[in-house]
């Protein structure tokens, strides 16, 4: 993947990036305000008020005591990628640009991303519609299914590998978000849409037509090379965002999350040994999907 990956990432994706002009960075330096530290958000991580990136740098800021840019990555290779010359020292990534980031760059998971009640798992669904919708799994042979991406678990990868073994074909129709899938079923242009659990509250004509798998949330990550006060000050500092109405409201703008926690890297691994497995079966159905080929290489604990 590295080929690729950096010719997205010299070809200027993020702005940050064309300003550095993938050059290293000075170390000593990193958090003050002529070189802050820069924390990458996914496309499935940025805010749905724009608002809300400036109260987290804020209140960021304030907790760290560093200087700390927000930079919105416009796809998910630009997320992965801005960890490949350390212009990104920390970053809100989906779980499978985490994969790919730690393959590739070797990011580690520092915190794990709490939702509702705290809760740091959830599941993968297929859902349809009760009335015109799949009566099962098989229904879906042939048929539109909607997706989230390639780079998205309960999105794509779960459903993915469920259809796969259960031997359905589907026609793979591809959104750029959870919520566009689920516009998409319920106006029936697809049969089915894959997605996570809490989606079949939107609506009262939707149903779970099958659980993909359980799937544990997201990873906020960071550079190996970032200094220890450095990762620790921002630890705590996104430890704190919810301990204020301002701050807790910006971050529920960020994918529903409503806290973090300490997370071990081992948590991620039953997902990874599960895309290692049936890793073929998935990224076949992606464009370009090989790119991503570094997921076959097996689960190093502590990279």
């Amino acid at each position: 993947m590295k080929h690729g990956a950096n010719r997205l990432l010299c070809a200027g994706i993020l702005p940050a990036l064309l300003l550095a002009g993938c050059s290293r960075r000075n170390e000593a330096t990193v958090g003050t305000p002529a070189n802050p530290l820069v924390v990458v958000l996914s496309p499935a991580h940025v805010p749905s008020s724009p608002d809300a990136l400036g109260v987290i740098q804020s209140r960021l800021e304030a907790a760290s005591g560093l200087s700390v840019r927000l930079d919105a990555a416009q796809s998910p290779a630009a997320a992965i990628n801005a960890f490949s010359t350390g212009q990104a020292d920390a970053g809100l990534l989906t779980l499978d640009e985490f994969l790919v980031a730690r393959e590739e760059y070797k990011v580690k998971a520092e915190l794990q991303a709490l939702r509702r009640a705290g809760l740091s798992d959830y599941e993968g669904v297929l859902l349809t519609r009760i009335s015109g919708g799949a009566a099962n799994v098989e229904e879906l042979a042939g048929k539109k299914v909607g997706f989230v991406g390639p780079y998205s678990v309960s999105g794509f990868t779960l459903p993915a590998i469920h259809l796969e073994k259960a031997g359905v074909r589907a026609q793979v129709d591809f959104s750029l978000s959870h919520e566009a899938v689920l516009k998409k079923l319920l106006a029936g242009e697809v049969l089915a849409a894959a997605t996570y659990a809490r989606q079949v509250s939107r609506d009262p004509g939707l149903k779970v037509l099958a659980v993909t798998g359980r799937v544990p949330n997201e990873p906020l990550v960071m550079r190996r090379g970032l200094a220890a006060d450095k990762r620790e000050a921002l630890k705590a500092a996104f430890m704190s965002l919810p301990s204020t109405p301002e701050g807790r409201q910006a971050l529920g703008e960020v994918a529903d999350i409503t806290g973090f926690r300490h997370v071990q890297e081992g948590v991620y691994r039953p997902l990874h040994d599960l895309l290692r497995s049936e890793g073929k079966a998935v990224y076949d159905l992606v464009p370009d999907g090989w790119d991503i080929q570094k997921l076959n290489q097996p689960y190093e604990q502590g990279l």
